[in-house]
């Protein structure tokens, strides 16, 4: 955490390298240090046509390293992101039907040249024997449609068949060299780095700081390694509680000591975790000074409903790396992508309902910055039953027919959103039901797209 205000604090002083490394185990730390950098170098005003982010982990350096030099428009600089690209030791599995199908969404949409750049990935060619378009070409097609017959479908097989097409839109010198995807990157970094971009590289994994590449990175900008925290037997010589204790010191509270054991226990000493219910602890002891072992026994519990409460203040909050990297969480945790839309849908509901009843005056505006403790003393035993019976009868769908602490939750989040965004998310959520049920695409790439939409609108 320290390192991260250390980084944080020299870009407010103006001390901004060109380039950024981050990497280590401890993916948290990663993404809210992503998080926070972005919100720094590239203002909301003009991010729109100066961010620009490559989560794809087959991403080339040269398509990394175009976009760098690449002058900023109408803005003192550009903010390039690489997440965990596989040339930089990225452990994340491709899948090439996934790649295969960006690669036909991208082809509907216009863009070829891009489109021609994805096939050849899917079918694991080289740029310059797909531009060729002969037997290996030919070879590579058919290898594909054997390994993947069971996971295709008319479109995919039509889309295939007609592939040939493309091997003229390809752009060779745009994603091809003689060099390697590292000797690229390290001859940008040894050379003069635009000084009109800042590119940040992150690694979910940790790099060997002698490895050539680190140290070019290390000359060039800087390196930020965020090492997996190792949990100590004695308390106070603990990493992770230390920084907890930085934490909350931030927001005037402290943590008994078995309180945080309890914490540490019920998250298996993941950081993420840990920090997302330290937000939800603060709140729900309200004027109290300290966090006792009673409330975190009360409330944390890592469920789905927990985890979506997470995902959907990062969309409220407009913050695109936090919301990805929340999903990516939930993800991981083994939830289906089916189950994770329908958790945003019942959630997005619920605050269409909040805002409503706030916008037509039937819960008072201050509600949604009362304490948890206030909330509970003056609102949540006074709602009058008239209220409840307006919202539908069904438990699953009346907001006010909740527990009162996702329900004060909600009411909370409630004050991120307009009227007019939480109705259009529930059009795009409708969209997105139609593509998890009918679609082509994977599950995962939905979820991921009506994410990224649900931000964007």
């Amino acid at each position: 955490m320290g390192q991260t205000k250390n980084l944080i604090q020299q870009i407010q002083r103006g001390k901004i390298s060109p380039v950024y490394l981050l990497h280590g185990e401890e993916t948290y730390l990663i993404e809210d240090t992503l998080a926070e950098m972005i919100e720094l170098l590239a203002p909301k005003n003009v991010r729109d046509f100066n961010l620009d982010v490559f989560s794809d982990p087959a991403v080339s350096a040269t398509e990394v390293l175009s976009m760098a030099n690449t002058y900023p428009v109408m803005a003192e600089r550009r903010v390039v992101v690489a997440r965990n690209p596989a040339f930089l030791g990225s452990r994340r599995k491709i899948d090439p039907v996934q790649i295969f199908r960006e690669s036909r969404e991208t082809h509907r949409s216009g863009n070829f040249a891009r489109a021609a750049a994805l096939l050849s990935r899917a079918l694991n060619l080289d740029p310059e024997d797909f531009a060729e378009g002969g037997t290996d070409f030919t070879r590579a097609v058919d290898a594909f449609r054997k390994d993947n017959e069971a996971n295709l479908s008319s479109d995919d097989l039509e889309f295939l068949g007609a592939a040939g097409a493309l091997t003229t839109e390809i752009e060779i010198a745009a994603i091809s060299s003689t060099t390697s995807d590292v000797d690229q990157l390290l001859e940008y970094l040894q050379d003069e780095p635009a000084p009109t971009t800042v590119l940040i590289f992150t690694v979910s994994s940790a790099l060997n700081s002698n490895s050539k590449v680190v140290k070019a990175f290390s000359r060039a900008g800087t390196v930020a390694n965020f090492g997996q925290l190792r949990q100590s037997r004695y308390i106070n010589r603990d990493p992770m509680y230390q920084m907890v204790v930085d934490k909350l010191k931030d927001d005037g509270k402290a943590i008994a000591p078995g309180a945080f054991m309890e914490l540490q226990k019920k998250t298996g000493n993941d950081m993420r975790q840990i920090f997302d219910e330290l937000d939800k602890l603060v709140t729900f002891v309200g004027e109290r000074p300290r966090i006792e072992k009673s409330d975190v026994e009360e409330l944390v519990s890592r469920t789905s409903s927990d985890r979506i409460f997470d995902l959907t203040n990062a969309i409220g909050r407009k913050s695109l790396p936090l919301a990805l990297s929340n999903l990516k969480s939930i993800l991981e945790k083994g939830d289906h992508p089916l189950l994770i839309h329908n958790m945003l849908t019942r959630q997005i509901r619920f605050l269409l309902q909040a805002k409503l009843m706030l916008e037509n005056g039937d819960l008072k505006p201050e509600v949604v910055r009362m304490s948890y403790d206030a909330f509970q003393k003056r609102v949540y035993k006074n709602l009058p039953s008239q209220l409840i019976d307006r919202l539908p009868a069904s438990p699953k769908l009346n907001l006010l027919k909740q527990h009162q602490y996702p329900l004060y939750l909600t009411l909370q989040q409630a004050g991120n959103f307009t009227v007019e965004e939480l109705t259009k998310a529930m059009e795009r959520l409708l969209e997105a039901d139609i593509q998890l049920k009918s679609s082509q695409l994977t599950p995962e790439l939905v979820v991921e797209m009506l994410v990224m939409d649900l931000i964007k609108d």
